[in-house]
């Protein structure tokens, strides 16, 4: 597959767009890791919002206790469809993790192997 590109299980060809990693409590100077935590996962929604546009958004299943170090967005695009009239169609995916990744591509590609397109994007 050329550069950029994944396949996902389905067949659907997608690009990836952007990657963006940041420290999971960027924005706090202190807190309790559980206040912290919550604050993050009730602002991600509007930070993709913010900073991709009108896009699908998947939250990764996300680890009991302290959020990991990093969060990792995968901006994702199709040129198949799913909404009626639509050109194409767009994906946000979020995870999180306590490392840094080797290989964007593997990191990435990682996520994708379950992916449902068509339910998030």
């Amino acid at each position: 597959m050329r550069d950029g590109w994944f396949k996902l299980a389905s067949g659907r060809d997608v690009m990836l767009q952007q990657f963006h990693i940041r420290a999971t409590a960027l924005e706090f100077l202190e807190g309790s890791p559980d206040r912290i935590r919550a604050e993050v996962l009730r602002k991600l929604p509007a930070e993709v919002s913010a900073r991709y546009g009108r896009t699908g958004f998947l939250l990764r299943e996300r680890p009991p206790g302290p959020l990991p170090a990093y969060a990792f967005f995968a901006e994702l695009h199709s040129y198949e469809p799913i909404q009626p009239g639509a050109d194409c169609s767009a994906l946000v995916v979020c995870w999180f993790g306590d490392r840094l990744p080797e290989s964007v591509r593997s990191s990435v590609n990682s996520q994708l192997e379950t992916l449902d397109w068509d339910r998030y994007g």
